[in-house]
């Protein structure tokens, strides 16, 4: 299985993956879940039929990972996850290193399925084509008609070399200049994060409503929705300031994905995701909501362009090829890539806003699926994530927390009530 040859036993790492095995930990997991509650119980041994047949469809999902002398790769599994219970525990580190464990975790309970992904493996577009697919071949073995479609992977066929591809390396193109730098950001002041405080939080709302209401600021509902959540990160920061604590940085940044595969043409089934970063410095005084809205749309218009996303690309597969990056040994690049993330990442963001969009199914499974979730295990410093899918009317928003204090998400939610959204909160 290697980068062009899906059906063979191993497989590099993509670009974009090959950050994961060195920063995933407890408090860092690197793990996102794709869920769908049903409108009948979960029939276990029909899952793990489905399982067996669209894991084996893509073999580049059905490996563990393993180590070299300069790369980490990963290695074809004998076997197909097993399908295990749901519990209530959070989000937990799927742990690869120096382990035979799958990339990905499988899990029922009553009438909800759930799929945890490694980032090592996928990004959400990718990870949510396989759980559609899932999903379709699940039902197919409960007796349900669902029509073969070109946006599901079809168990009886074999997998395209472009699935297992690094769409990153493929557009990489003559070497540019990479991205501007980032100062450190602004982190929400709490206790130390812990795991057992981990929580998730999912606001459930009509899109229909929302979207009119970002139209009429002239944003999209992701811009609309960042903006809000800079304003509410803004909110904090004005109330440490007021009681003297006065926090060490003062820019709100936020991180939010970007599915490159809209830009360049791809159908892999890897991390193809790159980031935009809309913010606002809180030393320049307060900002109304409507000045953020403004602020966020016109600076994410400018970020979410092919040229510019290209620079990332630049930066990101430029390192990984120079010539002094491949001689050098794995545990040193364990060591500079650790660095490296704490960089570019954590240090530099306030909260991550990831938006999978609208899910769109075959008409034969609509009447069988009630709703989907999707949670994005926080880091250790930024703390708090936030997802965003839809599915027909219904948005949901979904805060993932590794500390107790849950003000940023009443204020979130609070606010999209008080614009005439109602909006029901409970625990994910």
């Amino acid at each position: 299985m290697t980068t062009h040859h899906p059906e063979q036993d191993w497989l590099t790492l993509d670009n974009a993956a090959k950050i994961y095995p060195t920063v995933s930990s407890g408090l860092s997991p690197a793990v996102f879940r794709l869920s769908a509650t049903l409108r009948g119980p979960v029939r276990v041994s029909a899952l793990q039929q489905a399982v067996d047949a669209v894991v084996r469809r893509c073999p580049y999902y059905q490996v563990y990972l393993r180590r070299g002398l300069f790369w980490y790769f990963l290695q074809r599994h004998r076997e197909t996850p097993r399908v295990q219970l749901l519990d209530r525990s959070p989000l937990e580190t799927i742990r690869a290193r120096g382990k035979t464990e799958h990339l990905l975790r499988i899990q029922a309970r009553a009438r909800t399925i759930a799929v945890d992904f490694s980032h090592i493996l996928a990004d959400g577009a990718g990870g949510l084509r396989f759980f559609r697919s899932l999903l379709a071949e699940y039902l197919r073995r409960c007796g349900v008609a669902v029509e073969a479609r070109g946006d599901l992977l079809d168990p009886r066929e074999s997998p395209a070399h472009e699935e297992a591809e690094d769409a990153h390396r493929k557009h990489f193109g003559r070497q540019g200049p990479g991205p501007a730098g980032y100062g450190a950001a602004y982190h929400i002041a709490d206790q130390p994060p812990r795991p057992t405080y981990y929580r998730a939080l999912t606001g459930r709302m009509q899109a229909s409503r929302l979207l009119s209401l970002a139209r009429a600021s002239g944003a999209t509902i992701t811009q609309y929705l960042a903006a809000l959540y800079i304003y509410c990160l803004g909110t904090l920061f004005e109330a440490e300031t007021r009681a003297g604590r006065r926090p060490v940085h003062s820019v709100v940044r936020l991180q939010v994905p970007v599915n490159m595969r809209r830009f360049f043409p791809s159908e892999t089934m890897r991390n193809f995701s790159l980031y935009v970063s809309p913010e606002a410095d809180m030393r320049l005084g307060p900002y109304t909501f409507e000045e953020l809205v403004s602020r966020v749309h016109h600076s994410m218009q400018m970020e979410v362009d092919r040229r510019e996303l290209s620079r990332q690309i630049s930066r990101n597969v430029g390192a990984e090829l120079m010539p002094v990056i491949r001689a050098t040994p794995l545990f040193i690049k364990d060591i500079f890539l650790s660095w490296m993330y704490r960089r570019l990442s954590d240090r530099i963001y306030s909260g991550v806003l990831s938006n999978l969009g609208k899910i769109e199914l075959p008409e034969a499974m609509v009447p069988h699926v009630e709703s989907f979730g999707m949670m994005i295990a926080p880091s250790q410093a930024i703390k708090k994530t936030c997802t965003v899918l839809s599915y027909g009317d219904e948005l949901s928003a979904t805060f993932s927390s590794v500390v107790e204090s849950r003000e940023l998400e009443r204020l979130f939610f609070t606010a999209i009530a008080g614009r005439g959204v109602a909006v029901s909160v409970s625990e994910a």
